[in-house]
């Protein structure tokens, strides 16, 4: 039995409203058997950075979601709804466990994607090493975004390490590192993550370091799914409009520089 136009429109929408709902809150006392507390995150921090750029390939007319201006636009929008959908301050540094994993989550169930793909690499990086880190990125999404896209996630990702290395805290700290995307590719706007977490250590006179480590850098991919976008164009006029440059300025890490280290050629 097919389902028709009107009640495919009905799903999409139920879908959409489902998940910008996001996940209720939790007691003390169900964190607490999830292995969950208010401490878990005195050792922590996150850094985030948010980067887009891609060809000029054409891609379809906006229609009914005129009023943003850009696909880029709708796409920041959506990128925005889902931090905002887990309560995930892209603009502070302070880690919340159960949040990252949450934001994690609605990224992954984002109902406005297709083509969707997702994994990861492993390497070690030492404390004059930060290359394999810079490469695995490249392998990742190398294939995914155009060179200017590469360009502006790597920068990106040295304004993400500036902040840990100037934000101060104890001697040994854990930096998560968040990573958002956006890239036009012959007509298809593509929007992902790219996550990471690094342990530092704090040297007198030399400051935050990264240790000899094993991490695991993680992808995650989709296409912006126009035909949804326009079907229910309603629903993504009601949210709080993001526009694309705003969505890349407003992480944690934008006002840094890139960190400048000898440790990200070698």
């Amino acid at each position: 039995m097919r389902i028709s136009g009107e009640e495919q429109s009905r799903r999409e929408a139920f879908e959409i409203a489902l998940w910008a709902e996001g996940r209720p809150e939790l007691s003390i006392e169900e964190l607490a058997k999830l292995g969950l507390g208010a401490d878990d995150g005195h050792d922590q921090e996150k850094g985030v950075g948010n980067t887009y750029g891609g060809d000029d390939s054409g891609m379809p007319g906006l229609g009914p979601l005129a009023p943003f201006g850009s696909w880029q636009s709708v796409a920041a929008t959506i990128m925005r709804k889902t931090a905002d959908s887990a309560r995930f301050d892209q603009l502070s540094t302070v880690f919340d466990l159960y949040r990252w994993i949450v934001f994690g989550n609605q990224f992954t169930t984002m109902p406005f994607l297709v083509d969707v793909t997702g994994d990861s690499r492993s390497v070690s990086i030492s404390s004059l090493s930060l290359a394999p880190a810079i490469s695995a990125v490249t392998e990742l999404v190398g294939g995914l975004v155009t060179p200017d896209t590469l360009t502006g996630i790597v920068n990106s990702i040295k304004k993400i390490g500036q902040l840990a290395v100037e934000n101060k805290g104890l001697r040994e700290k854990n930096s998560n590192v968040h990573q958002g995307v956006l890239t036009v590719v012959n007509g298809d706007l593509r929007l992902g993550r790219l996550q990471t977490t690094v342990q530092m250590e704090y040297k007198t006179g030399k400051g935050y370091q990264q240790l000899n480590q094993r991490l695991t850098v993680s992808r995650f991919f989709g296409r912006l799914d126009y035909g949804l976008c326009l079907r229910n164009s309603e629903i993504l006029l009601a949210w709080d409009r993001q526009d694309v440059h705003d969505w890349a300025k407003g992480t944690s890490s934008s006002p840094y520089p890139p960190n400048t280290s000898p440790a990200w050629g070698n």
